[in-house]
Parts: C-alpha cells; sequence; structure tokens
C-alpha cells in the first residue's frame, strides 16, 4: 500500500491518518514475522524433548529416557513413549497485537493413548498474554502508573478489552 503526499505542509487529521496506517502496516509485519519464529521454536522444543526430529521413528528401548513432560493418564514422562499428535490452535497477545490461530505442537503417549502434558519454555500454560506485556506492566507500575492507564494501553495494543483485575492479577504473579 503507499500513500500519497500532497505538496506542502500535512494537516493534523491527514498526518494522523498517515501515521495510524503506517502504525498497522509495521504492527501486521511484526505479527507476520513474528508467528513462523515462535511455531518454529515450539518444533525445535518438541524435537529436542523427545531427541528425534519430525517423521523419525521412535525407538523403543528397556533405558528410559525421562523428560519434564508427562503423560496425563498414566504420568510416564519416557521420551521414547511419546509421538507427535498434530497442533492445536491457540491465541496469543502481545505487544503488536493478537497472534491468532499460533499452531501448538502436541504429543500423544503410547502407552495409553493419552495427550501429553507439556510445559513449553517460551509459552506459559493458561496464559494469553506474551512476556512483552508482562515487562510493561512491571516497568509502568514501577514507575508509578496507575492500572487503568496500563489497562488503556494493552487493550490498544491488543486491539481489545484488558480488565483492571488482569493487569492486577499479572503484577502479583510477577512480583515477588
Amino acid at each position: 500500500m503507499s500513500i500519497s503526499f500532497s505538496q506542502g505542509k500535512l494537516q493534523a487529521e491527514e498526518r494522523q491518518t498517515i501515521l495510524q496506517t503506517v502504525q498497522k502496516q509495521a504492527k501486521a509485519a511484526a505479527l507476520n514475522a513474528i508467528r513462523p519464529v515462535l511455531m518454529g521454536f515450539l518444533e525445535a522444543e518438541v524435537t529436542a524433548k523427545l531427541a528425534r526430529a519430525k517423521g523419525e521413528p521412535r525407538q523403543v528401548s528397556r533405558v528410559e529416557r525421562a523428560i519434564d513432560w508427562q503423560c496425563a493418564s498414566c504420568g510416564c514422562r519416557d521420551a521414547h513413549q511419546f509421538t507427535r499428535d498434530g497442533h492445536y490452535r491457540r491465541n496469543w497477545e502481545t505487544g503488536w497485537g493478537q497472534l491468532q490461530d499460533l499452531q501448538v505442537p502436541m504429543l500423544e503417549c503410547q502407552q495409553w493413548q493419552h495427550d501429553v502434558i507439556c510445559s513449553f519454555t517460551i509459552l506459559e500454560q493458561y496464559q494469553r498474554f506474551w512476556r512483552d506485556l508482562d515487562q510493561d506492566v512491571l516497568f509502568s507500575s514501577g514507575l508509578g502508573q496507575r492500572l487503568r492507564e496500563i489497562s488503556h494501553r494493552w487493550s490498544a495494543a491488543v486491539g481489545g478489552s484488558v480488565g483492571l483485575r488482569t493487569i492486577k492479577e499479572r503484577l502479583n504473579q510477577i512480583e515477588p
């Protein structure tokens, strides 16, 4: 998309429109750049935990290779018993906006055919915000900004409503 400029000084309304257009394009570009990096990171973490690349057959061994992920049913932690089981889709809020339909890998335990509970390094379970927003709330509260101001800024950043309670809960979880 190109923006045409008229000769002379830009009027306030025209300047604001141009800045908003540029800001929208920058956010969209950032989100498009972040998505493949995050999905690649998640796939790399699964590959590292399983010690085999996608598509490689698992090696059944008598020697258990324990990892910190476990089967939801039997509690097994043996990486040799886990196989990839597709992806689920998740939305994630960032300082650049909402990442929609982020594909998160799933694993299945071959002993009982149940899902494996995976705690990814970069994705916190049941958290919809990325760390950049956590850093913002810490920094802003340290500067003495009111929760309402932080809430308005977050709501604008993610393109939706972020309540005061959510901000307060995140702040309480972060602070020691």
